[in-house]
């Protein structure tokens, strides 16, 4: 039903710095089919791409990503685990450089007020012409604003373990157009209901040649993956 992928999970993150630049150009050249990507808020309320709301583990500083101007954030390094001095990036610059060369799998941990990353996402998608090519996902709480605030962009339903609602019940309240399950959270009959409510099942995450073939194999249609280096190679010698 659904072409087999790969997303490229905050680009190559396991060999470079992830959701930078070079991660996401690296994804491109290896062949990757979407990248994923988290979208935070800075102190003076610009969006930045960065996955935890906490700066110590990616740039190795105290406080928090909203205790920072965008213009402060710039000036660190996320690269030090890698032996790389790169800076953070933002939305725009993403959207500037791969839109419509990749799919954005934009994952929202955060709505902002009055659902302001979304109007924001909404903008820089209709700037760069790039509705083909998006798709935003998150909970509940995120999913019930991008419904309301950005319904021309699909979106894809994400069920954290604390979630009371089912991943199924889930994607037909906010009509999502796919699903990404956790590991341990799915099974074959769930991605067989859901494909036959063309819904299209991501899975985070799978980084071996026989983690891609099992979970393809049971219905999986996109792989979130740290080594899309191995995924490109695994696309050259068991998917031809």
């Amino acid at each position: 039903m659904f072409e087999k992928k790969f997303c490229a999970h905050r680009g190559v993150s396991a060999l470079m710095p992830e959701n930078t630049l070079p991660a996401f150009a690296a994804a491109l050249a290896l062949g990757a089919d979407e990248i994923e990507f988290d979208i935070r808020l800075t102190k003076d309320n610009q969006l930045i791409v960065s996955h935890d709301p906490n700066l110590a583990r990616v740039a190795g500083t105290e406080g928090d990503v909203s205790d920072f101007t965008l213009d402060e954030l710039k000036q660190l390094n996320v690269g030090g685990k890698h032996g790389w001095t790169i800076g953070f990036c933002t939305p725009e610059e993403v959207f500037a450089q791969f839109a419509n060369k990749l799919t954005f799998n934009i994952h929202l941990k955060q709505h902002g007020e009055d659902g302001y990353i979304i109007r924001e996402l909404l903008r820089l998608t209709e700037k760069y012409d790039a509705f083909g090519s998006v798709y935003l996902a998150g909970s509940p709480a995120e999913l019930e604003w991008m419904e309301r605030v950005a319904p021309q962009i699909p979106r894809t339903a994400i069920q954290l373990p604390k979630d009371a609602i089912g991943i199924v019940e889930m994607a037909e309240k906010y009509h999502c157009s796919g699903v990404q399950f956790w590991l341990g959270m799915f099974d074959e009959a769930t991605i067989r209901e859901l494909h036959e409510k063309n819904i299209c099942c991501n899975l985070f995450y799978a980084d071996t040649f026989d983690d891609y073939k099992k979970y393809f194999d049971m219905g999986i249609d996109t792989l979130l993956t740290n080594r899309m280096d191995l995924a490109a190679a695994y696309r050259k010698n068991a998917m031809k």
